[in-house]
């Protein structure tokens, strides 16, 4: 009986300061998002429109900070215990050091859980129609579409892209772009369907190109040769438009990542990111399970302030290392996805062997 309040009581303690770390980090970053939107202020984006901006993509940067909010906030939590006695009033009372790390951990998986379920079905969505309305306010040749879908104005051209690709080198890339040309009396003139396209220096240059006459029915097929077309589009818009592959649900990263493979073009990024996704709450959990290791062996010797920055550190650590598997990944001799299970592996042996020194 006493265990299991103890359990709850850490737990608890666990729980509400993650909460606190993630929305206290979350401020911090909305702060530096609002001074930078701030500057791009005009007659029809103001400030209205930045704030409502702002609260949309709050799920996003959630999304991108809960893993250090759990590792700060669970040591936090535990480094009060550690300084008040508490953990060792725990150890005396029946708790093994496992069984404390596993009510310590157990919250914080259920939360990332539940950020990994938003970012699964609110995050993607809600980023998107929030930098599409940006876009709108700033000069209305942005609109959603059905999907995921993008319709754009150029000028005298109707364009839906179906399909946003994001590269490392920030160039925006599109997948099947369906060009409607329009007339003086904006009826549709001319239909293009591009299976692959990019937009550079005042073109769109558009692949494996059908070309249908509206007027007269007549087709034209190009498969095999880049066809140009003019457009008055600035390309910050499309870099302003697109989500990077860590923020897509993991069925839009299979479909683009198909899409990509279908064409004979790097997929890379799309597949990195799938396993960044499915490994979400597992690498979250290994970099608390690490810190709350290195807390409990090093017990009282170390301040609860000392353990937060040990927290951090091992947090940087860890992220250091991931990011370097990431660039490995593609050239070692091993399957992708248990490259990308090393870190957490390599992270929570470490810990198992601080625990048992």
């Amino acid at each position: 009986m006493v265990t299991g309040i103890l359990g709850r009581y850490l737990a608890r303690s666990v729980a509400r300061s993650v909460v606190l770390v993630a929305l206290v980090l979350a401020g911090l970053y909305l702060s530096v998002d609002l001074v930078r939107e701030a500057g791009d202020m005009t007659a029809g984006y103001g400030a209205v429109e930045i704030v409502t901006f702002l609260l949309r993509i709050i799920p996003a940067r959630m999304y991108d900070l809960f893993p250090f909010a759990v590792l700060i906030g669970g040591m936090i939590a535990l480094g009060r215990f550690s300084a008040n006695s508490e953990l060792v009033a725990m150890r005396a009372g029946g708790f093994h050091q496992l069984r404390i790390l596993g009510h310590a951990l157990s919250p914080a998986l259920l939360l990332g859980l539940a950020v990994m379920l938003a970012g699964e079905t609110l995050v993607p969505r809600l980023e998107l129609d929030a930098r599409i309305d940006r876009e709108r306010a700033r000069d209305g040749q942005v609109g959603g579409g059905a999907g995921q879908a993008l319709w754009i104005r150029d000028g005298r051209l109707m364009i839906q892209a179906g399909i946003l690709l994001w590269n490392e080198d920030d160039q925006v890339r599109f997948g099947d772009l369906r060009i409607y040309e329009l007339d003086d009396v904006n009826s549709i003139d001319r239909v293009v369907h591009a299976s692959a396209a990019r937009h550079e220096k005042g073109r769109w240059l558009l692949d494996g190109v059908k070309d249908l006459d509206a007027r007269t029915a007549a087709r034209t097929d190009s498969p095999d040769r880049t066809v140009e077309m003019a457009s008055q589009l600035d390309p910050g818009v499309f870099r302003a438009l697109v989500t990077r592959p860590r923020l897509l649900p993991m069925r839009d990263i299979l479909r683009i990542q198909d899409y990509l493979d279908a064409n004979g073009q790097d997929a890379t990024a799309y597949r990195q990111a799938f396993w960044r996704r499915l490994l979400y709450p597992l690498n979250m959990s290994m970099m608390l399970f690490s810190g709350v290791a290195l807390l409990l062996r090093a017990g009282r010797r170390i301040s609860p302030a000392l353990g937060v920055f040990s927290g951090v550190s091992l947090g940087i650590g860890f992220v250091v290392v991931h990011r370097l598997v990431l660039g490995l990944a593609p050239v070692l001799p091993i399957p992708f996805g248990l490259t990308h299970l090393l870190p957490a592996v390599s992270f929570g042996l470490l810990a198992l062997l601080i625990l048992r020194r």
